[in-house]
C-alpha cells in the first residue's frame, strides 16, 4: 500500500474522529437540556429537540467503526449507555399489562383537535364527524381535549351538545381563553363518564391563551384527579412552515432559521413557568393523579424531565417505538402524554392512526387497586 493512500485513510479516520467528538458532546449537551432550566440557557432545549438524530449519528459512528474493526466504537457506546434513561422514554418496546379483577379500570383520551378543522370550509363538518365516529369507537371514560372548539349559536358546527349526546361522558369541565368571538369558544375541555365532584384550573402567568384544568372524579369508591395540560405553543408562522417546505435562497433561510431559534427559545422558556406551577399542584395534590395534554415538548426535555421525577409515563410502560403524535409540518415527536401516579399501573397504550388534526389521538387503560370494603 502506498504511502499517500495510507496518509488519506489517515486523514479519513481522523475527520470522522473529530466528527464522532461532536456528536457525542451533542448527544451530552440533549441531556443537559432536559435537567437545565431553559430560562438559564434557553438555545440548550435545541439539544434536546434534536435528541432522536444526534442519537442516530452516533450509532452511525458505532457501526463505522465496528467496520473499521477500530476501538472506537466503544466512546459513543458509553455516551449512549451514560443516557439510558432518556432512551427509553424516546423508545420503547413494551406489551399490554393484564387486567387485574381486583382493580379499577379507566380509560384515559387526549387528544389536540385543532379545533376539529374548524377554519376548512371544504372538510371541517367532515373531519369533525370522523373525529365524533373516533371518540364513539374509543369509549373512552375521561376524555381530555386541546384546541377545543365550542359556540353557542345553534346549528353552526356544534360540538359540545354533539358528544354529550352520543357519548357517555356526560359530566365536564371545559376553559376558554377571554378573546371571544361572536358566542365562539376556544381552550380545553375534559369530559367523564363519572361524576365530577370538584373542579379547579392552574394559573399560567406567561401566556392566556395556554391552560391547564384538572377535575376531581369520583371513579366508583375512589377520587382521581384528572389534569388537561395545554403547554406554551411554539405559534409558528406561516413564513416558518414555508421554510421547512423550501424554495428558499441562502439569506432568507439563514434569517429564517435564527428567527426559528428564538421563537423555540421563548416557548421554552414560558414552557417552564407552566411546568413548574403544574408540578406544585399535582404534588399538593391528596388524590391520585392523570396527567393528560398536549406539552409541546418531546421526551428530552426539561418539561418531561420534571413530571417524569413526579409520574409514570403510559408510554414508557406499555408504549412500543418512538409513539410520536405530531404530524404537521414539522419533524413528527411525541408531544402528547398521559402519566399518572405511582399507585396506579398502565395495561395498555396505544397512539391511534386517524390523522384528523395535527395531532394523533393518544389512549391508555389504567388501573389500581379497589378500596377494601369492611
Amino acid at each position: 500500500m502506498s504511502e499517500n493512500t495510507e496518509k488519506r485513510k489517515s486523514r479519513t479516520n481522523w475527520f470522522f474522529f473529530i466528527a464522532n467528538v461532536v456528536a457525542m458532546l451533542c448527544l451530552l449537551m440533549s441531556y443537559a437540556a432536559a435537567i437545565w432550566p431553559p430560562s438559564s440557557i434557553g438555545y440548550l432545549s435545541l439539544f434536546g429537540l434534536a435528541y432522536p438524530f444526534i442519537l442516530l449519528a452516533n450509532i452511525v459512528f458505532i457501526f463505522y467503526w465496528l467496520l473499521k474493526k477500530r476501538r472506537n466504537a466503544i466512546f459513543s457506546t458509553i455516551i449512549i449507555l451514560i443516557g439510558i434513561s432518556f432512551l427509553t422514554d424516546f423508545f420503547q418496546i413494551s406489551f399490554e399489562g393484564k387486567v387485574k379483577e381486583d382493580h379499577q379500570q379507566l380509560k384515559v383520551l387526549t387528544y389536540n383537535v385543532r379545533l376539529f378543522d374548524l377554519y376548512n370550509s371544504k372538510t371541517g363538518k367532515k373531519t369533525r364527524n370522523k373525529i365524533f365516529e373516533l371518540l364513539d369507537r374509543e369509549q373512552a371514560d375521561v376524555i381530555c381535549f386541546q384546541e377545543f372548539y365550542h359556540t353557542d349559536r345553534k346549528g353552526y358546527f356544534t360540538t359540545r351538545d354533539t358528544l354529550l349526546k352520543f357519548l357517555p361522558t356526560k359530566y365536564y369541565h371545559e376553559r376558554y381563553t377571554h378573546a371571544l368571538t361572536g358566542q365562539q369558544y376556544f381552550g380545553v375541555a375534559l369530559f367523564s363518564k363519572y361524576p365530577i365532584i370538584n373542579k379547579g384550573y392552574v394559573p399560567f402567568a406567561s401566556d392566556a391563551n395556554n391552560f391547564c384544568i384538572y377535575a376531581d372524579i369520583k371513579v366508583k369508591d375512589d377520587t382521581v384527579r384528572v389534569y388537561n395540560a395545554h403547554l406554551q405553543s411554539i405559534r409558528f408562522r406561516p413564513e416558518d412552515y414555508a421554510l421547512v417546505e423550501g424554495n428558499k435562497n441562502e439569506e432568507e433561510l439563514d434569517q429564517g432559521s435564527k428567527r426559528i431559534a428564538r421563537r423555540l427559545k421563548l416557548a421554552f422558556v414560558k414552557r417552564e413557568e407552566q411546568v413548574k406551577r403544574v408540578a406544585q399542584s399535582i404534588e399538593k395534590c391528596k388524590f391520585k393523579v392523570v396527567l393528560c395534554g398536549d406539552f409541546n415538548d418531546p421526551p428530552v426535555s426539561y418539561t418531561y424531565n420534571t413530571f417524569d421525577k413526579l409520574l409514570k409515563d403510559t408510554f414508557v410502560e406499555a408504549g412500543s417505538g418512538t409513539g410520536d403524535t405530531y404530524i404537521g409540518n414539522f419533524p413528527s415527536f411525541r408531544i402528547d402524554y398521559i402519566m399518572h401516579s405511582s399507585e396506579i399501573e398502565a395495561i395498555s397504550y396505544n397512539t391511534l392512526p386517524d390523522e384528523l388534526s395535527d395531532h394523533h389521538a393518544v389512549t391508555a387503560t389504567l388501573q389500581w387497586p379497589k378500596k377494601k370494603t369492611s
